[in-house]
């Protein structure tokens, strides 16, 4: 199909790293961006729940927002930061 001869030329990017598998989970805020035309977006849900794709520019394209799970202290007291993501 299209779509998966355009992920294996690796011309499909999701949250800044190359992506071939057709099957690979994008999910909420994650940016998706098409290196041969340009295109950026980021991916949202609409009003009733489904996602929908944002056009967003290449500033913006360079951050992400992420919800805090979990926070606590390692035993020599470091803050660790656990995000929806894994970040």
């Amino acid at each position: 199909t299209e779509a998966q001869a355009i992920c294996m030329q690796k011309l499909v990017k999701v949250d800044g790293r190359v992506r071939t598998d057709i099957n690979f989970p994008a999910g909420f805020m994650d940016v998706i961006e098409l290196e041969k035309s340009g295109d950026r977006f980021r991916l949202l849900y609409d009003t009733k729940g489904r996602f929908t794709l944002h056009a967003i520019d290449k500033a913006e394209a360079g951050y992400k927002l992420c919800k805090v799970v979990r926070q606590e202290t390692t035993k020599k007291g470091i803050p660790v930061v656990v995000t929806h993501d894994g970040r």
